[in-house]
């Protein structure tokens, strides 16, 4: 692939502005005393005063009948040939003035133009400093993944002596920082809120499943009332799920904090096992993991892994399969999960990753699986460990989902 050329600077644009426009009305002034210096000149050296005195000459030679002119050094002269001699001096004397306007003119058009660049690349730098400063903030906020922290960024341009003109810039600065006010707002309040709900929700949960829990272990309870509270106890299990996902997603949006060497493999043993119990029936679960160390928090990739496998065995097709590997992919730690299932559109994989955005279930169209937080949980804790998310619809249906985070050198005991 051909890199583009690199463009210019608006800065620089600006500098190639100002000096072009001097040095174009510079031209043009050059141009103009250049006329009208060769207009004056022709009027000096060819007056009707000259003019007047070579007729006179011309005459008294006629009359005398010599053609000759007597010159001041004693030397006699034709006629004919003196006034040649002057007319090509006067001619000289004209290209001469001329030639020196417009060479020296020029010299000082290309100093003036010069300085004008100079004087502009300055205005220009003073002038867009606060666009710098702006981009500069900007991309800090885009390089970084925790909102917390660098949603508190701001331009702050500074006020008093020195200060930049109040002009349309430095409005366009101030309202981005008002912008940033309330985006740190926004996603401080809706951070907090999810937070707070999440955890004032887990309190009656737990007085719920107390409560089902003693009825149904109740000496003399009737087999319906039993029955009834595994059900009851299951739709517990699932809220409770589905608030760990709230605070899962809420809390791993920031950066981690506490990183530890990990083996994507183990953790992903570690995964496989906690979700056995899952419903397998006429799926086949296969492995390939090779080591894949790598630096994180255990428990969140280890949720991360989870998500996935019980993703790929919730949304399947009878009778199809799930495959789970690891492995290091051009210096990076890789786990990838595939399974068959419906095709998938490329135009329906960013809503996969959408908080609630719901699939289909196996075994049938139209059942509702889970609350749709399993990708998007996925995708905000490989946020926060700065990794890699790709969602690739594999040929016949299914989906491969593959995590690739920065590798760590593997070392023997």
């Amino acid at each position: 692939m051909i890199n583009p050329r690199p463009r210019i600077g608006l800065r620089g644009r600006l500098t190639l502005l100002y000096g072009g426009l001097i040095l174009a009305a510079g031209a043009l002034i050059l141009a103009g005393i250049y006329l009208v210096v060769g207009q004056r000149l022709d009027q000096e050296l060819g007056s009707d005063a000259t003019e007047a005195r070579i007729e006179a000459l011309r005459d008294r030679a006629a009359a005398s009948g010599d053609s000759t002119i007597l010159l001041p050094d004693g030397t006699r002269v034709e006629l004919d040939v003196l006034i040649t001699q002057l007319e090509q001096d006067r001619a000289a004397l004209r290209d001469a003035a001329l030639t020196a306007l417009l060479s020296q003119g020029a010299i000082v058009v290309l100093v003036v133009g010069v300085a004008a660049g100079a004087g502009g690349w300055i205005i220009a730098g003073r002038g867009l400093r606060p666009l710098d400063l702006m981009t500069a903030t900007a991309e800090r906020i885009a390089r970084s993944r925790g909102p917390q922290r660098n949603l508190q960024d701001r331009i702050g341009l500074p006020v008093g002596a020195g200060a930049a003109p109040d002009d349309e810039v430095k409005r366009l600065a101030a309202a981005f920082d008002a912008m940033l006010d309330s985006l740190d707002r926004a996603f401080d309040g809706q951070r907090h809120f999810v937070a707070n709900a999440s955890h004032q929700l887990r309190t009656p949960l737990a007085v719920q499943r107390a409560i089902i829990e003693l009825e149904t272990t109740r000496p003399g309870a009737a087999p319906a009332t039993v029955a009834l509270g595994h059900r009851l106890l299951e739709v517990v299990e699932t809220n409770a799920r589905l608030i760990d996902g709230l605070l899962l997603l809420a809390e791993s949006e920031n950066r981690i904090e506490h990183a530890e060497p990990i083996d994507l493999a183990e953790t992903a043993r570690a995964a496989i096992a906690a979700v056995q119990d899952a419903d397998t029936s006429g799926l086949a679960l296969r492995t390939d993991l090779g080591p894949a160390p790598s630096h994180g928090d255990p428990l969140l990739l280890e949720q991360l892994i989870r998500n996935l496998v019980e993703n790929a065995l919730r949304y399947n097709v009878s009778g199809g399969t799930v495959t789970v590997t690891t492995k290091i992919d051009n210096g990076q730690a890789v786990i990838m999960v595939d399974n068959t299932g419906p095709v998938v559109a490329d135009a329906d994989l960013p809503g996969l990753l959408e908080p609630f955005r719901r699939g289909t279930r196996r075994g049938g169209v139209g059942v509702v699986a889970g609350h749709g937080l399993g990708l998007a949980v996925v995708n905000a804790i490989v946020t926060a460990h700065d990794g890699r998310l790709e969602l690739t619809p594999r040929s016949g249906g299914g989906l491969r989902v593959a995590v690739s985070l920065a590798a760590r050198p593997l070392t023997y005991a």
